[in-house]
């Protein structure tokens, strides 16, 4: 478990005492900041909210992870061994603020061959047959960061573009178990009407394994209303994950069939 995620548990902690693709990984952010420095990592896997390092062949699907303040984005670096380590100085005073990622539109096609990182054209071109089903997949990361004790809203209440985006209508800091946290769900920057809304907190699912059905368990689920609000009801204080999964028909049904857009929102709840 990378220190990151420490961490934030320990903060935690303190407060309480006192396509196929996108489908089968999850996609979220880590972040902690401290002394001038901002360390996030970029968790893609099965493990939340432990992350495991890329595929090769993967990394390019990823924008470089962002710090978002009042004065705009700031890009991070990918630093050190781990490929999913971003760093970024930063002079943050108290206040809240925003850590997103975004895993770039990849097509991905199946049919007698399986699953194949191509779109209808490139399956029949690398596999001479026919694809049954293409997918544009896309997914975001956006993680609510508070620092010194900040309630405030001046950043996360926001839109910042996201094809699919999860915003925050107050601070999670403001939440306690058992209350509503309002998130507003967007696609294409108009409300999600009925989309169905999943979150659990770490450490929900023990110590399962991928490809166990107890994985598919949630601590929360709902949809939103028909103004693209979801009211989360967090049952204990932790750090939390909440997911959101979205199709559109694909314009040109002779490359895909759908666009499958998948948001995650970060979040740490107090007691």
């Amino acid at each position: 478990m990378r220190k990151i995620f420490s961490v934030l548990l320990a903060g935690a902690f303190f407060a309480a005492s006192f396509g196929v693709s996108a489908e089968a990984h999850e996609f979220w952010v880590n972040a902690e900041y401290k002394d001038g420095l901002l360390k996030a990592d970029l968790g893609y896997g099965h493990e939340y909210p432990d992350p495991e390092p890329i595929a090769a062949d993967r990394t390019h699907l990823f924008e470089p992870l962002k710090l978002i303040t009042a004065e705009g984005a700031t890009e991070m670096a990918q630093t050190g061994a781990d490929n999913f380590h971003y760093e970024a100085a930063a002079d943050l005073k108290k206040g809240d603020y925003l850590v997103i990622g975004n895993y770039k539109p990849t097509f991905w096609a199946k049919g007698a061959e399986g699953w194949k990182q191509a779109d209808k054209a490139k399956y029949k071109e690398l596999t001479k047959a026919d694809a049954t089903y293409a997918e544009e997949a896309a997914m975001y990361a956006k993680l609510v960061l508070n620092l010194d004790g900040a309630e405030g809203m001046d950043i996360i209440t926001k839109p910042v573009g996201q094809r699919l985006e999860m915003v925050p209508q107050v601070n999670p800091a403001t939440v306690k178990p058992g209350q509503r946290f309002p998130v507003l769900i967007l696609v294409d920057g108009k409300p999600a009407k009925t989309a169905e809304v999943k979150a659990v907190y770490a450490g929900f699912a023990g110590d399962t394994k991928d490809g166990d059905p107890a994985n598919e368990y949630k601590a929360f689920y709902g949809r939103t209303d028909l103004k693209g609000v979801i009211n989360i009801i967090p049952s204990k204080a932790g750090y939390w994950n909440a997911s959101v999964e979205v199709k559109v028909p694909y314009a040109d049904k002779t490359v895909a069939d759908e666009s499958v857009l998948v948001s995650r929102l970060t979040f740490m709840i107090a007691e």
